[in-house]
């Protein structure tokens, strides 16, 4: 018998066929370019890898995209298309978790405050 996934749903009950992102509760993501695609002036070298994830309404809530540093690292850029009450951000790393919300920006547009995640 299969184990429910949550625990408070019964085994034996028939699940939803509806993926998160039918019920709203992940936005979908949508490459701007798509795999092999080459580089051209029509299509310049910054819009590969970036993802919009739109929600259950159509609109787009962020644009997200990776890049690698000189040193060999990652950034990862967060671009939401929403309101900052609408959007928080949470970094999972190996030590603990890191929210930024109500994060402030400082002057030269880094943030200023990260708080523990809950």
């Amino acid at each position: 018998m299969t184990q429910p996934k949550n625990g408070t749903e019964p085994a034996h009950e028939p699940r939803s066929k509806l993926s998160p992102y039918d019920t709203g509760d992940r936005c979908e993501p949508k490459s701007w370019i798509p795999y092999g695609t080459t580089v051209t002036k029509a299509i310049p070298a910054e819009d590969f890898g970036k993802v919009d994830f739109d929600d259950d309404e159509g609109r787009i809530v962020c644009v997200v995209h990776v890049e690698r540093r000189a040193d060999g690292g990652h950034v990862v850029h967060v671009d939401p298309q929403c309101s900052d009450d609408e959007i928080s951000v949470v970094l999972h790393l190996r030590s603990e978790d890191v929210r930024l919300d109500g994060a402030g920006v400082d002057e030269s547009g880094g943030i200023d405050k990260l708080t523990n995640a809950l």
